[in-house]
């Protein structure tokens, strides 16, 4: 998430679009601050809804890793879902329950080996699930390295320069070397001998992309 500076009211404008209502205004409505009384539900979810005019239309995004529709259904479950604390497991098992079967479902989906113990968790967006999963990868690693005696100094990650940017970020923030394969015309993706080429008793682990952001295609994974 970007981190974002304190900014001085003072020197621009209340809202960045004044609505007009029929209602009598008596006020307006502050920038960075909270105002000092109250408004009508129905007003303060027009003047953020005029606001968000200004945005792009989320349907014709197609630069960023989001999903821009879903079933109807889908919306209703989120939006039942709304007041639950999915981290109180006590308070709402058998959502507990379904976010496990989640992880079964990806674990089968991946081919993970019976009795292998595969382990997972739920995540807010695909950046925290990308850095929880370069950590648990960093760690076993050191584990592996202290067990046979090796330094632990130099790790290095092993992907496709058509990665996500958050694992340039996971690389700086724990210290770990970018291996990056550059992309070739006719080939938008990384392949199984490339990424072996560049492994070493250092490497924590290859990146794969299910889908390029260059072009959708898949991994030979």
């Amino acid at each position: 998430m970007p981190l974002h500076k304190k900014t001085e009211s003072s020197a621009q404008p209340p809202v960045e679009v004044n609505p007009v209502y029929v209602q009598e205004a008596e006020e307006v409505v502050p920038r960075h601050a909270i105002p000092v009384h109250g408004m009508l539900p129905d007003t303060a979810l027009q003047v953020v809804k005029d606001e968000l005019i200004l945005d792009g239309n989320a349907r014709l995004n197609l630069a960023t890793f989001v999903t821009t529709w879903m079933e109807p259904q889908a919306q209703q479950l989120m939006t039942e879902c709304l007041d639950k604390n999915m981290i109180d497991k006590d308070e709402y098992p058998q959502t507990a329950e379904i976010e496990s079967r989640c992880v079964s479902i990806l674990a089968d989906l991946w081919h993970a080996q019976e009795g292998a113990g595969a382990t997972g968790c739920s995540t807010t967006g695909s950046s925290e699930a990308c850095m929880l999963g370069g950590m648990a990868l960093l760690w076993r690693w050191r584990e592996r390295r202290r067990a046979a005696g090796g330094a632990t100094g130099q790790p290095n990650l092993v992907m496709g320069a058509n990665v996500q940017v958050c694992w340039d970020k996971f690389c700086r923030y724990w210290q770990v070397e970018p291996r990056l394969v550059p992309m070739a015309p006719g080939r938008l993706h990384l392949t199984g001998p490339q990424a072996a080429a560049r492994c070493d008793e250092n490497t924590i682990g290859v990146v794969a992309v299910m889908g390029s952001t260059m072009d959708g295609s898949y991994e030979p994974v």
